[in-house]
């Protein structure tokens, strides 16, 4: 199939084409946020964690609320002003967390910004293997013949372009939106604002969160589901891109590709 630049394919990183996902949070998410506000029952909050940020539909949720999320489970007070930035904060991101902090100073906000700012450096000092699921390459490859190809991910933007770098893909990519662009759903709306047609975008992702930016946007969404990424991937790669570009992506397999999302999630 011929490349065709109105075709947009905007595709997740942590968890959907990298295998950084689970290591982060087991890692560093998790317990430095249980060093930093001082969890007494360790064992059982780093479970929680994961639950919240892994293992259930609540997977791959934006840092900060899955912050606030994972404090709550702890029954950790204190956390208002925390709760009323990430509740109204239109860029969940470092950027909009220091300018809230700059102008309402609590400790509960600068906490989270030791948090985020630890996680970060923790990420770019790791030493472990840092690799796209397999089929990653080849697919990203595919989609970028046959239309235009965006990173969208709420992970950090340096860390995301040095992981993508070091495994060379970014030679696959058109552009690159993380954390320092806002939500999810403000990216892909903006993308449309620019010009791209909503019928001829796919969001691929692992996360309800993909799932939904896609849906608010009302575009398309393929899921590269849990503990079978390197299957997603082949599937996307041999048979979905192609429907997709070709209009013959239907309201059925939409909904099918939905619930086996739901239901790999429910499983994990």
């Amino acid at each position: 199939m011929a490349k065709n630049r109105d075709n947009v394919f905007c595709v997740d990183s942590d968890g959907c084409a990298m295998d950084t996902m689970t290591y982060k949070h087991q890692l560093f998410f998790g317990p430095i946020a249980a060093d930093e506000f001082g969890i007494e029952d360790r064992d059982r909050f780093l479970t929680e964690w994961n639950s919240i940020n892994l293992y259930s539909r609540t997977r791959g949720v934006n840092r900060f609320v899955g912050l606030v999320m994972g404090l709550d489970s702890a029954s950790v007070k204190g956390i208002d002003r925390l709760r009323a930035w990430v509740e109204t904060t239109k860029s969940l991101s470092t950027v909009s967390l220091e300018a809230e902090l700059s102008q309402h100073p609590s400790e509960d906000l600068q906490k989270a910004l030791n948090w985020s700012n630890k996680v970060n450096h923790e990420i770019k000092s790791y030493g472990g293997d840092v690799l796209a699921f397999n089929g990653v390459r080849d697919g990203l490859a595919y989609l970028q013949s046959i239309g235009q190809v965006y990173v969208v991910s709420s992970a950090n933007k340096e860390a995301v372009e040095e992981e993508w770098k070091h495994q060379g893909l970014l030679t696959h990519i058109d552009g690159l939106y993380c954390q320092d662009y806002g939500k999810k759903e403000d990216v892909l709306a903006t993308l449309i604002e620019e010009g791209h047609d909503p019928s001829q975008m796919l969001m691929i992702g692992d996360s309800s969160g993909d799932l939904a930016a896609a849906e608010q946007n009302k575009i398309a969404f393929y899921p590269i589901l849990v503990g079978h990424e390197a299957q997603s991937w082949r599937v996307l790669t041999e048979k979905v891109a192609n429907d997709f570009a070709s209009g013959q992506f239907n309201q059925a397999e939409q909904e099918h590709y939905i619930q086996s999302f739901w239901t790999n999630l429910d499983r994990c």
